[in-house]
């Protein structure tokens, strides 16, 4: 049997819409588009090839969230929320990742 393209096309948004809403209200917003955005816009600012773009995008959401659990967990003086900890974290990346796609830019012949 031969699904149409227009169905998968709906059951994917849909599916896709009930998740990031659930998630939205898990998470919060700012942490949800955090994860969707920013590993993206990193990478595609440090590649032009889709592979390149998959697994620096795939790099930057794992670090950068292990990174903030762990900040929120070991750092115990300051009591760092987890989900602020991460976003804050996210935009620390995003800002390393433009100011290394500006010097590439930059710099290169």
């Amino acid at each position: 049997m031969r699904v149409s393209l227009r169905l998968w096309d709906f059951v994917f948004y849909l599916t896709f819409g009930l998740v990031v809403t659930s998630f939205v209200q898990i998470m919060g917003v700012y942490l949800v588009f955090s994860y969707l955005i920013v590993p993206a816009v990193c990478g595609a600012l440090l590649s032009e090839k889709i592979v390149t773009r998959l697994i620096i995008g795939w790099t930057v959401a794992l670090v950068t969230g292990v990174a903030g659990l762990l900040m929120s967990i070991e750092i115990e003086t300051l009591d760092l929320p987890t989900g602020p900890t991460t976003v804050c974290l996210f935009g620390v990346t995003l800002l390393i990742c433009s100011g290394l796609a500006w010097r590439r830019r930059r710099y290169s012949p």
